[in-house]
């Protein structure tokens, strides 16, 4: 299925709830690991006010090592005229991550030794700065329109929603650049960013025509931007984000969230900060009064670790909130020629879960992280009167006729398992853990 989501990491110490808000508020920011590379992604901050000046400083405080801009870079109401523009919005905000930029008097070419600052096109830079204005600032590898970029252990794939969605040659000419580039990457992760959400719970969008085979094609998370609220959705396994609030007025977030909906926050500007090692990948959404709003964490495929957690948040409407995690146990077995087995899956609750909650527990085993299915198997039990859950909950997995076709002792398999809570009343949360299996 791609890598493990985690969401809403943490102990979870208040739920944010209010009209077009809902956000799991953790303690603090983590402290990075040793080593770990830090990467600032800011979404829609294009405004040259005290929203983009707030955003800008909190994130410089975190020190990362690069940033990542999700379009609409700029918005006429900042004024400038020609790469002037962008000397407003990105050069006064940002210069010490800048190399190479047309010279401004806000920022005279950049400072930094290398370019550390990676945008994508937005609508914006169409509508307001003008295409050519946006090329002209920066520089870029590629096309400038569309290139990646490896920052560690994270290889970004930056793309250009809004011309490929007025332009059929356009989109698949970035389609035919974008499988043939992910194929070829080892990175550890796989990041595609474009301004365009292809899912959101958004009135005007999401936008169809984006929904790409990213997860196919290799991804592990979708970043996006344009609409001016924090939201993360998850589809066929695959986290998308949608991540508008870096200087632009925050929208209220919409009345009714769509299925695919995981997580939302809209009631300050803020920032994703993103920490990883070749091992794990950390993505915070902070507030700009330094309140984690939510949190996803991602492991690598098949990277031999043998358990991997899942965590999510879950609340019901006048209840308290509650963490959960998910494992699968670790060196589960599977018998050679057995049609049946049996994998753990252990979920705890840190917190109290709302009443006559149910949860779900669907248990995958393929022959490999992304091939074919073997079998399928589900378990459900529903929370106690007193809020607990069985920390050990086993699911029997019937395994489909090919699986004795395919096995041979001493294969590995992969074992998925995603785990859902449905309160009464309440918000879903999911969690997803992977580990590998034996064949003996």
């Amino acid at each position: 299925m791609g890598r493990r989501e985690r969401g809403g990491r943490g102990a979870i110490r208040a739920l944010a709830a209010a009209a077009g808000i809902i956000a799991c508020a953790l303690a603090s920011a983590a402290t990075p690991a040793l080593g770990a590379m830090e990467i600032g992604v800011i979404g829609d901050p294009g405004v040259d006010n005290a929203n983009q000046a707030a955003v800008a400083s909190m994130v410089a405080g975190w020190g990362p090592d690069h940033l990542v801009l999700l379009g609409d870079n700029y918005y006429s109401s900042a004024g400038g005229t020609g790469t002037g523009k962008y000397d407003r919005t990105v050069g006064k905000y940002y210069c010490g991550f800048l190399a190479g930029v047309a010279s401004g008097p806000n920022c005279a070419g950049g400072t930094a030794v290398t370019n550390r600052l990676w945008p994508i096109a937005g609508n914006h830079e169409y509508s307001d700065a003008g295409i050519s204005n946006y090329l002209s600032y920066f520089s870029l590898p590629g096309n400038e329109r569309w290139y990646d970029v490896r920052i560690g252990p994270v290889h970004f794939f930056m793309l250009d929603s809004d011309e490929a969605l007025r332009n059929a040659s356009d989109m698949a000419a970035q389609k035919a650049w974008l499988q043939p580039a992910m194929a070829a990457s080892n990175a550890p992760f796989k990041v595609v960013a474009l301004h365009h959400p292809p899912y959101t719970s958004s009135a005007r969008g999401p936008y169809p025509g984006m929904r790409w085979p990213f997860r196919e094609w290799g991804a592990d998370l979708v970043l996006n931007g344009h609409d001016h609220y924090y939201e993360r959705l998850e589809v066929g396994g695959l986290p998308y984000v949608v991540n508008g609030i870096g200087g632009q007025s925050v929208t209220a977030f919409p009345a009714a969230a769509v299925a695919e909906s995981r997580a939302h926050y809209s009631g300050s500007n803020g920032a994703m900060r993103i920490t990883a090692t070749d091992t794990l990948l950390t993505a915070q959404v902070l507030s700009v009064d330094g309140v984690v709003r939510d949190v996803l964490t991602l492991e690598p495929d098949g990277n031999g670790s043998g358990e991997a957690a899942g965590q999510g948040a879950v609340a019901g409407a006048t209840q308290a909130v509650a963490s959960m995690t998910a494992r699968v146990a670790a060196r589960t077995v599977l018998r050679l020629g057995a049609r049946r087995v049996s994998v753990p899956v252990r979920v705890s609750l840190g917190g109290r879960a709302p009443q006559g909650a149910t949860v779900r527990a669907a248990v995958t085993i393929r022959r490999s992280v992304r091939g074919a299915t073997l079998g399928r198997g589900v378990a459900t039990v529903r929370v106690a009167a007193d809020g607990s859950l069985p920390t050990r909950t086993t699911v029997q997995v019937a395994l489909g006729a090919s699986a004795a076709r395919v096995m041979r002792a001493g294969q590995r398999v992969w074992a998925t398992a995603s785990v859902r809570v449905t309160p009464v009343g309440g918000t879903v949360a999911t969690a997803r853990s992977a580990a590998t299996a034996v064949v003996r």
